[in-house]
């Protein structure tokens, strides 16, 4: 898939997304998160479910093992909570940590 002016792969399993792309900086891994839970995230069992907006916290640094939130607005105005982890240098993990 290509999208931005990252190329990913997305693997889905159970409600965790993990997307590759070049992450040059924290900003880049907080952007990408919310470009990716904004357009792209699918919840298992509930496929009506899109966002309207996602916010990100910038992490706090690039190492694998960080783990930064975002909170997304889904179409009805209800907010979901994600915990974004950083697997390795281009390689985030996005799953959904509370659901209204």
């Amino acid at each position: 898939m290509s999208r931005t002016r990252l190329a990913r792969c997305v693997l889905v399993f159970g409600a965790i997304v993990a997307v590759t792309g070049c992450f040059t900086s924290t900003a880049e891994f907080r952007e990408e998160a919310e470009t990716f839970i904004f357009d792209e995230v699918t919840i298992p069992g509930e496929p009506d479910v899109s966002f309207q907006s996602a916010t990100c916290e910038e992490p706090a640094r690039q190492e694998p093992g960080t783990v930064f939130g975002c909170t997304a607005i889904d179409d009805e105005g209800a907010t979901w909570t994600f915990d974004v982890t950083i697997e390795e240098d281009n390689r985030i993990l996005v799953s959904v940590s509370d659901r209204p």
